[in-house]
């Protein structure tokens, strides 16, 4: 008998937290090992305390969830990355790539052999790429930790690649290259944007927005930390998250998520219609009836608590990712045929429901989890059946491209 090969330990290092996981080989891969390690508030603006949390840290996760082997796959922080569209000179002695490091070395301020950077060339363009860069001392920094962690790093991976990779399963036939789809991962830290035609990149961008404005505002409406502001709001959030179907048969197509953020859009509207027919009554004892006047001698009194306003937020991401979506379409030469929502604000159904209308393109909540979940029905660590996972995208599409 032959023993089940497994993927490489893969990490997403995200601005909140580092999501660990492993699964097997094969076209049908199952969960060997998952893992989250929550980075605290006060290590998440600070490179060197983040660094110093998970030197301590990761180790001991390491160990205690059972990963199997010593090799390791990790996308760094976004933080870390430069991502820009770039365009070549055919009449340059140097290579596209090298053209490439020179642009972005200029930008960093630093020699070309200090920079690691990709391109990608624009399908029916070699000219115009998508460049991914990080610095190369950022990359040794996290040789550095795993080699702490007494493991080995074997790849380095941009946010964008491998959120492509993770519905790798969605474009195996030939009609379904032709399908243009605008990934946004919505994270604490920043909200990440790859357009892709199939499985091709043709646009990404950072946008620097993310759950951490919205913590900001919900701490000083309700008048708590950032921590506890996050914590509410994560419960109102998940009220408004209609429950995954477990029986039945399993789609592939990530649009299958629309249902859910219909039917998550519709119990919102119904528990705000229900809100104000609820308050009705107590509005018209403050009335007099001989009148219809206010009652002098009484004061309406609201119980309601006062709710965070994160319209400005949800406007400025919309806007940007408005930007986004025209320059994408000049680049494919035809319009955006969907739009997948993922990270750990796609949670909330008001925010992908707002982002959907001002974008006017058919949205779904992408759950790229499900699948590896569906083989290994008693789950694995914090990866449990019947929850929606968008924020593991990056890992998933990791271990996609480890088994490959």
């Amino acid at each position: 008998m032959f023993s089940k090969t497994v993927s490489p330990v893969v990490a997403d290092f995200g601005a909140s937290s580092v999501k660990l996981l492993q699964v097997t080989d094969g076209d049908v891969p199952s969960i060997v090992a998952a893992a989250e390690l929550e980075i605290p508030d006060e290590a998440r603006g600070n490179v060197d305390r983040r660094f110093a949390f998970l030197a301590e840290e990761l180790p001991g996760v390491l160990r205690q969830h059972s990963f199997e082997g010593k090799r390791v796959l990790c996308s760094p922080a976004s933080s870390h990355f430069i991502v820009q569209q770039n365009r070549t000179d055919e009449s340059s002695p140097l290579s596209a790539d090298d053209q490439v490091a020179a642009e972005v070395a200029g930008r960093m301020n630093c020699l070309p052999k200090a920079v690691v950077a990709r391109s990608f060339p624009i399908p029916g363009s070699e000219r115009d790429r998508v460049v991914l860069a990080i610095a190369r001392d950022d990359v040794m920094r996290h040789v550095d930790l795993f080699k702490r962690c007494r493991h080995d790093l074997v790849g380095v991976q941009p946010d964008q690649v491998p959120m492509l990779h993770a519905f790798d399963h969605l474009h195996r036939r030939d009609e379904d290259r032709s399908i243009s789809t605008m990934y946004v991962d919505a994270g604490w830290g920043a909200v990440k944007v790859a357009v892709a035609r199939g499985g091709q990149l043709v646009f990404a961008r950072i946008i620097h927005i993310g759950g951490r404005q919205f913590d900001e505002i919900a701490a000083t409406t309700w008048g708590c930390t950032s921590t506890d502001a996050r914590g509410r709001r994560r419960q109102a959030e998940a009220a408004t998250v209609a429950p995954r179907v477990i029986a039945g048969p399993t789609t592939t197509d990530p649009g299958g998520g629309s249902v859910m953020l219909r039917a998550g859009m519709a119990k919102a509207d119904a528990d705000r219609n229900r809100t104000g027919f609820e308050a009705n009554p107590a509005a018209a004892t403050t009335e007099d009836r001989r009148t219809g006047e206010p009652a002098p001698t009484l004061a309406g009194v609201t119980t309601a608590c006062p709710q965070p306003d994160f319209l400005e937020v949800h406007e400025t991401i919309a806007d940007e990712l408005s930007m986004c979506a025209r320059y994408a379409q000049a680049s494919l030469g035809g319009p955006i045929d969907r739009m997948v929502m993922l990270g750990g604000e796609s949670h909330s159904r008001r925010f992908a429901g707002h982002l959907a209308r001002r974008l006017g393109i058919k949205t779904s909540v992408g759950d790229p989890a499900r699948r590896l979940l569906d083989q290994t029905p008693n789950g694995v660590g914090p990866l449990e059946p019947g929850r929606e996972y968008p924020e593991w995208v990056v890992a998933c599409g990791l271990c996609a491209m480890g088994a490959a």
